[in-house]
């Protein structure tokens, strides 16, 4: 659990960088912020002992990476209706113990071809694609991703996607091979931001790049690993039928105290009050999370958002306090110049629409 000139505004992680312009097939351009520094080439990973990147992994990255997939992008006018996919938390676990809760070791690969099939423009994964952030697991997740994408197929970085999964990690291997870590790109006159939450914090100078991201007119959409804390207290949305079995997070508030419940970091606390007043001023309709294999989804100040970790990893039992709805599923999205409509596609049974998301 737990990119410049194209089609894509690229930069490394905001720490370092902010975007380059952009490009989506007109002429408008991003914010006017610092240019980011060159993309990394010969850069190193911590894992058990400095090793380099191999040049297949560091070739890979002109036909995997965010920005080429995004060069893939077909572009479409504002107001025009166009619908996309989001794929959750896709690894399929690092233990044995873990693998035991697999919903099926084809989950990912059939739901990611479901999307594809289903005419999204393009599909959103939300990190953790790997088990482990090393040479073997890159190299066999990139394989897949060269026989199987016949659509854009941009990302976010999960911590399971750095050189290790918890802890003090290092990303130089994601940086090779996918690019910026936070970025945006627009479409059908919508934008589309990418933030690096992995290491279970948003730090104060992403929070400065995520503001001006959002500065521009029109409706938004944030892509993110980890969920901010302050959802912890958000009550989950009760509709009839499908979602009226949701646990209630804000039913175990006093039990989320307990360090147990915490006990992987699943939410971020770091910068997450900052984060939240960011969005819900920053005319985000819909913020999209992984790294807890569930699902669940709350309107909070005006922003729909949704934890969609369903995309193929082990759907693992959750201490009291988390979503307790586990089960392999995918988002399937229509944005249009009146809001957005979201289906759940489980993996086995039948697809449910959330209420809409209207402007």
């Amino acid at each position: 659990m737990k990119f410049l000139t194209l089609a894509v505004l690229l930069g490394l992680t905001a720490d370092a960088s902010a975007p380059e312009p952009l490009f989506d097939g007109s002429a408008r351009t991003a914010p006017a912020l610092p240019p980011a520094p060159p993309a990394p080439a010969g850069v190193e990973i911590r894992r058990g002992g400095p090793a380099p990147v191999p040049p297949d992994l560091a070739d890979a990255r002109g036909r995997v990476g965010n920005e080429a997939m995004l060069s893939r992008l077909a572009p479409r006018p504002p107001g025009e209706p166009f619908s996309f996919g989001v794929i959750g938390d896709a690894e399929n676990g690092r233990f044995w113990w873990e693998r035991v809760f697999s919903p099926d070791k084809a989950a990912f690969v059939d739901q990611w071809r479901a999307l594809q099939a289903s005419g999204a423009d393009f599909v959103f994964q939300l990190g953790d694609f790997v088990s482990e952030g090393d040479v073997q697991s890159y190299r066999e997740h990139v394989a897949v991703v060269e026989r199987e994408a016949v659509r854009p197929f941009p990302r976010c970085v999960g911590n399971h996607d750095r050189s290790r999964p918890n802890g003090e990690a290092d990303k130089s291997l994601y940086d090779a091979v996918f690019g910026a870590r936070d970025y945006y790109f627009d479409h059908g006159g919508w934008r589309f931001v990418s933030l690096d939450s992995s290491d279970r914090k948003v730090t104060a100078a992403q929070l400065a790049w995520l503001a001006a991201a959002l500065a521009a007119p029109g409706p938004k959409v944030v892509f993110t690993h980890v969920p901010p804390a302050y959802i912890k207290s958000i009550p989950p949305l009760k509709e009839v039928g499908e979602l009226e079995a949701w646990s209630q997070i804000s039913d175990a508030r006093e039990r989320q105290k307990d360090a147990l419940n915490d006990f992987l970091t699943n939410y971020f606390e770091d910068g997450s009050s900052a984060f939240e007043k960011i969005v819900s001023e920053g005319g985000v309709k819909a913020v999209y999370m992984g790294h807890i294999h569930a699902f669940w989804a709350a309107d909070h100040r005006g922003v729909r958002y949704v934890i969609s970790g369903g995309g193929g990893s082990p759907l693992y039992p959750l201490p009291p306090g988390y979503p307790q709805k586990r089960f392999a599923h995918v988002l399937r999205v229509t944005a249009g110049p009146g809001g957005l409509a979201e289906m759940v596609v489980p993996y086995k049974g039948k697809p449910f629409a959330l209420p809409p998301v209207a402007f």
